[in-house]
């Protein structure tokens, strides 16, 4: 479980998060407006960003997976070789498998990433950081983004099985994504 207490965090004269009280235990949807913090509470919980106060518990020695905004893929790497690349233990044909259960054809798992759509770069992202197996804590902002309705369910049911026994926070402005999750939902508003 991640307990967060009263957490602040200011750029300049914007306060982003103000007193955020949030207990993470199991997987959560985060949403809210744009500005309200999400993507800067993940940035703290990754370790990118300090908090100007609060505290934070429940992450020392705790490894943690993220799928940022950016897709941060070697673009000349093929996806499945993006995905492989992290070391944690997974073979090419278990990331060519949860590939092709994404949509990824044989000509798209022989391209490099350089060579996908925004789409195709985004599912090989979330799976990469979805099948570090050694991560307790999987941390995703906007994981959905570039996916049309069908490729965001197929998406939506990677992310529940392989988040089964961790902590997740999943940030999306995507409704129906949070639907076909079926995870609590946290709005940030006005905090």
């Amino acid at each position: 479980m991640i307990r967060i207490t009263g957490l602040c965090k200011a750029f300049g004269e914007k306060q982003v998060l103000r007193g955020l009280d949030l207990c993470v235990d199991g997987p959560v949807v985060l949403m809210g407006p744009s500005g309200q913090g999400k993507t800067t509470l993940l940035r703290i919980l990754m370790g990118l960003e300090q908090p100007d106060s609060g505290r934070i518990e429940g992450l020392s020695g705790r490894n943690v997976a993220a799928v940022f905004q950016e897709d941060r893929l070697c673009p000349q790497l093929t996806a499945a070789d993006n995905i492989c690349l992290t070391g944690h233990g997974v073979t090419r044909e278990q990331a060519t498998e949860e590939l092709r259960c994404l949509g990824f054809t044989d000509a798209d798992l022989s391209q490099p990433v350089s060579r996908l759509s925004g789409g195709q770069k985004r599912r090989a992202a979330l799976l990469r950081a979805l099948l570090c197996r050694e991560a307790e804590i999987l941390l995703m902002d906007e994981p959905f983004t570039g996916m049309d309705d069908a490729l965001v369910g197929d998406a939506a049911a990677a992310v529940a099985r392989h988040t089964a026994g961790r902590d997740a926070l999943l940030v999306t402005h995507d409704h129906g994504a949070a639907r076909l999750l079926g995870w609590p939902v946290v709005t940030l508003e006005g905090l």
